[in-house]
């Protein structure tokens, strides 16, 4: 297991965490079967109804928030293990972006924020499972309420689970901090203080550290998700710029009439 810090824009940055599992649990096979029966909703011969669906919920996927993203790719703590283990867990880095105490702290704080939150919401989607379950829906409709829980549910889990896993790794100093001349290489040509990463650079990270599965699709995603938030934000700050422009004026006619 190795995780990595990949600085996106200013102080907005992004982790991934890349492992190999020795086994596959009951709740990884299950996950494994439910994907591949999701997958196969995309075929337009079967159903077009189906394809439909299956890309309503690619779009939900898409907005799911890139750090439960990241902590649901952390594997689950097994407890057993880690305690009779003192391997250091590489923590990727690019120095002339970040400092190594940064990227901790950055880490440090997310799992901070995202343990009660993801405790929370596990707890509100698995109270709703039941209600859900009361939906009558025509029997060729599959009860979607009921499979958006519980798909909310287990990435709640796994979010926690992995923030959990996260949490050990830095209250026993297992993490350890390790500077990267190829993210160091690669950033060089960016202004990252300025200017957000292109989606060309991220795909240079995923190809020099072999093409590590996943990466480059879910650092796009917090970069999509970082985009939008910007893009959001400016649009308020703009309408917040009108309207202030309008009460001016608005007070002005009512000082001209108040004179009159």
């Amino acid at each position: 297991m190795r995780l990595f810090c990949i600085p996106l824009f200013s102080n907005k940055t992004a982790f991934y965490c890349q492992h190999i599992l020795t086994r596959q649990s009951y709740l990884a096979k299950i996950t494994s079967y439910t994907a591949k029966k999701w997958e196969s909703l995309k075929d337009v011969k079967k159903s077009r109804w189906k394809v439909r669906l299956y890309v309503i919920g690619q779009q939900l996927l898409d907005k799911t928030d890139y750090q439960e993203s990241f902590l649901k790719g952390v594997p689950i703590m097994e407890r057993k293990v880690e305690l009779r283990s003192k391997e250091l867990i590489p923590f990727i880095y690019p120095s002339t972006v970040t400092s190594s105490n940064e990227a901790a702290m950055s880490l440090d704080q997310l799992v901070t924020n995202r343990l009660p939150y993801h405790r929370k919401y596990m707890i509100y989607s698995a109270l709703w499972v039941p209600l859900a379950c009361c939906f009558t829906i025509v029997p060729i409709i599959p009860n979607i309420p009921l499979f958006y829980n519980l798909f909310r549910l287990y990435s709640h889990y796994k979010a926690y689970k992995g923030a959990q896993h996260l949490r050990y790794i830095l209250d026993t100093s297992r993490l350890s901090p390790t500077d990267s001349d190829v993210l160091n290489k690669i950033y060089s040509s960016t202004k990252i203080k300025t200017q957000i990463i292109d989606e060309n650079l991220i795909d240079s990270i995923a190809k020099a550290f072999d093409d590590t599965p996943g990466l480059a699709t879910e650092i796009k995603r917090a970069r999509q998700q970082i985009l939008e938030k910007i893009k959001k934000k400016n649009e308020e700050m703009n309408k917040s710029g009108e309207v202030n422009k309008h009460r001016i004026h608005v007070k002005a006619a009512e000082t001209g009439i108040k004179k009159e």
